[in-house]
């Protein structure tokens, strides 16, 4: 079954590093932490800051979706870091911007709690874009397993920063002065992106002196990587339900359902629940590099269908919660390390603009996220409890079945012995 697990239909970029050379693929599990240490604030800190200071989770929930906006929206401003400086100098410089956003808003939480909103707006909005740098040079420095394998390090390291770093936030908020908090704060969104400047970059090919021309260009890949036959069936692996992990968000709310107590949901759902999901997102590191990461992400979604048809049938126990849920979340996050490998096959070539496309790309792979959260509400309003968990296994079942097709599809009329190795 090598061939059918081997990429060799996707477009590798060219120029790449060898796998002697640095960096290795591990680096990218580190660059990204900045952007999962901020998300990691705003997810966990920051709500139990503000209802310690009296807020109604009504209006906490209000500001934590306004906060969330630039995750949906930043791939309007990611082409800036296409053009003028190296990806590694604007990762530094948006990294340490972001960092003083993220110090300033946390310092004037307080007292002027509308500003401290909008400067946090502001911060996560410029340290997204240190993901699209981070992807832009992963694109350009990796080729072949070596591409895969640093895509499964940078999901699993922006989890890692995300439950870790907002539980260690969430601890020390309550035993540090709120300044001190700041400080480290930014200095942990900050620091690790100073491990970019020893990544070898070449200049930009794009820049003011020659925009019109760089713009043509990139519009040209945008176009390529979007609109054409061998992007088709990422794009619409990246489009589909599977995957999405969006039982998790109404999970909480169920508990009461299967008799689990707050401390219960506090635990599976917090620092817990986002252990178990970054577990799973090394298990796209263990799997070998050169299998097709479309098919491993496919695999993912089969067992976590498994997991929603447990759920669907399992008795309204405790038990049935915590091992469903637990296990939900970890082939979640399995499913999301092979995600970004996904994009890096469906972007192909690296080109001028890897980091605007590969933002693209990934934006697209949220949507699905959006609608099977919304899907899932109508199914419990429709069909109860059971409801969720089916709707969710419903959705990675019928994507399966779509790529087994594929298969059967790409690989009829290939000689029996290619397909027995």
């Amino acid at each position: 079954m090598t061939d059918i697990l081997a990429d060799s239909s996707a477009a590798l970029p060219t120029g790449a590093a060898s796998r002697n050379r640095w960096p290795p693929p591990w680096l990218f599990a580190v660059l990204p932490l900045a952007c999962g240490m901020y998300t990691g604030y705003c997810q966990t800190p920051l709500p139990w800051l503000m209802r310690r200071m009296g807020y109604s989770v009504d209006r906490i929930g209000t500001i934590e979706s306004f906060i969330l906006i630039p995750i949906s929206l930043y791939f309007i401003a990611t082409p800036i870091v296409d053009f003028g400086l190296r990806r590694r100098t604007w990762s530094v410089v948006l990294s340490i911007l972001s960092g003083l956003l993220l110090f300033l808003s946390i310092v004037l939480l307080r007292t002027h709690l509308e500003l401290a909103i909008w400067v946090l707006f502001l911060g996560a909005g410029l340290n997204q874009m240190t993901f699209a740098c981070s992807n832009g040079m992963m694109a350009q420095s990796q080729c072949g397993e070596h591409l895969s394998r640093a895509a499964a390090w940078a999901q699993g390291g922006t989890l890692a920063a995300q439950a870790l770093g907002g539980g260690a936030l969430l601890y020390f908020s309550r035993r540090l002065p709120i300044p001190v908090l700041g400080a480290l704060a930014a200095v942990l969104a900050a620091v690790p992106a100073l491990l970019a400047l020893t990544i070898p970059e070449a200049p930009p090919q794009s820049g003011l002196h020659n925009l019109r021309d760089s713009c043509s260009r990139m519009l040209c890949e945008i176009k390529e990587t979007l609109f054409s036959v061998k992007s088709l069936p990422g794009i619409l692996l990246l489009l589909s339900p599977i995957g999405t992990g969006a039982a998790q968000n109404l999970f909480p709310a169920l508990a009461a359902e299967y008799h689990v107590g707050e401390h219960g949901v506090v635990l599976l759902n917090g620092l817990l629940g986002g252990v178990l999901t970054m577990l799973g997102a090394f298990i796209a590191v263990i799997v070998p590099g050169h299998w097709d990461r479309r098919i491993c992400y496919a695999a993912s979604g089969l067992s976590a269908s498994l997991i929603g048809v447990y759920l669907t049938f399992a008795p309204l126990v405790p038990f049935a919660y915590y091992a469903g849920v637990g296990l939900y979340l970890f082939t979640t996050g399995s499913c999301w390390g092979f995600f970004l490998g996904v994009v890096m096959v469906t972007l192909g070539e690296a080109g001028a603009s890897a980091s605007t496309r590969a933002t693209i790309l990934v934006c697209i792979g949220n949507l699905p996220i959006v609608y099977m959260t919304r899907a899932e509400g109508w199914a419990y309003a429709l069909f109860g409890i059971r409801g969720v968990p089916a709707i969710d296994a419903a959705g990675n079942l019928l994507v399966v079945v779509g790529v087994a097709i594929w298969l059967a599809a790409r690989f009829r009329g290939r000689p029996a012995t290619a397909l027995a190795s």
